[in-house]
This record gives structure tokens, sequence and C-alpha cells, in this order.
């Protein structure tokens, strides 16, 4: 039965991880990103392109035009030297690649059965932010690389690796 309540975002778990072979979307050892503070929102319409003409007497008229994922997408997070590490060995490694390897996000809301897989291509991580009497923050930019695969899974633990990122 669906859970029939409003969720919160505690618990919320995004991981990521590195096809072994291009195309093939892995289903285990996604590495949890720590720290995560900010999903951001990846619903991504697509655009319209008018098609009004001189027949049209009361609407205008549309076509469906090109999902636009706006470029480069934000995860906020708070910085660790692990997280930064394995986001930034993974965007080295996929930029070497040659075969077209991608990488996966998952996305996990405690509550649902609902997860959301994304196709990413990331991207190394820049200088941190430091306001004064703060946290250090850094954040995770990627590019998606196509639909957003959506599933009910009940249990995410065999997707999630048992051990840390190699680093």
């Amino acid at each position: 039965m669906a859970n029939k309540n409003a969720l919160t975002s505690i618990g919320l778990v995004v991981a990521v991880a590195v096809e072994t072979t291009a195309g093939t979307r892995p289903v285990t050892n996604y590495y949890k990103v720590p720290g995560v503070t900010d999903l951001p929102d990846l619903d991504f319409d697509p655009d319209t392109i008018e098609t009004t003409s001189y027949d049209n007497l009361d609407y205008k008229s549309y076509l469906p035009g090109l999902k636009d994922t706006g470029g480069i997408v934000s995860l906020e997070a708070n910085y660790t030297e692990y997280g930064v590490g394995m986001w930034d060995d993974m965007a080295a490694n996929i930029e070497a690649d040659t075969t077209g390897i991608k990488a996966w996000i998952l996305v996990s809301i405690i509550g649902t059965t609902t997860k959301w897989f994304i196709p990413a291509k990331l991207v190394e991580t820049g200088v941190p932010t430091a306001p004064v009497n703060d946290k250090v923050s850094t954040t995770y930019k990627f590019t998606v690389l196509g639909d957003i695969v959506k599933e009910t899974i009940a249990d995410i633990s065999t997707y999630i690796a048992s051990t840390d990122y190699p680093l």
C-alpha cells in the first residue's frame, strides 16, 4: 500500500556509481555522497514550439520541443575530504574514458519505494565555500545525460556499496 503521509528529507540518500559497461546502469556499488544538503529540482519539461497560424481563431497551438536539463546541475553539500575525493576521482576516471562510460546518481527518499536513477557526467569540484564562522561547503556538479529512470524498489541495500570508495 502506498504511503499517504507527507515525507521529509530526513534520511534522504544520494549515491553515485560508474558504469562498468557503457550503456548499462549499475545495480551495485553505489557510494553514498556524504553531507548533501540540497537536492535541486530535476523535472525536465519539454520546450514548446508555437505553431499558431491564421487558421487558429481561439487558441494558440504548440508542438512539444526538446527537454532542457538546464546544463550543469548542482548538489550542495557539507565539505568532506572523502566526499570530494570520491566525486573528483569518479569524474576524472569518466573524463579519461573513451568508451562512453557515465555515472548514475541514485536518489532514495525514506518512506517511499520510488527510486530515481539519473544518468550523469560528473564535473570535478572547485574551491569550497567558507563563510566566516560557518561550515565549509562544496558543490557536486553534473550534467544530466538522458532520461531519469524511476523504479519501484523496496530496499536499496543491495545497490549501496558495503565499503568506502577506494581512494
